[in-house]
């Protein structure tokens, strides 16, 4: 991996780190998304447990974030 790609996704996990930082204040501290963002769980597990725990705009926002993410690293 180059430089330039190597920082671009050390920006890119950056952004989905501060994006879950933003969002994490806002839940239950027993909700499987907080559980899941307290562990640092797989950004797709975050995704996974957000909708099961009815936050399915914000798991759809992860999710094309992520997707954003893949396509700038390819």
């Amino acid at each position: 991996m180059n430089l330039v790609l190597e920082a671009r996704v050390g920006q890119d996990v950056s952004g989905l780190e501060e994006f879950l930082a933003e969002f994490r204040p806002t839940l239950c501290a027993r909700s499987r998304t907080a559980q899941a963002i307290d562990r640092q769980a797989p950004f797709g597990q975050v995704a996974y447990e957000a909708i099961g725990d009815g936050h399915i705009e914000f798991a759809d926002r992860l999710g094309r974030f992520m997707e954003i993410c893949l396509r700038r690293s390819t």
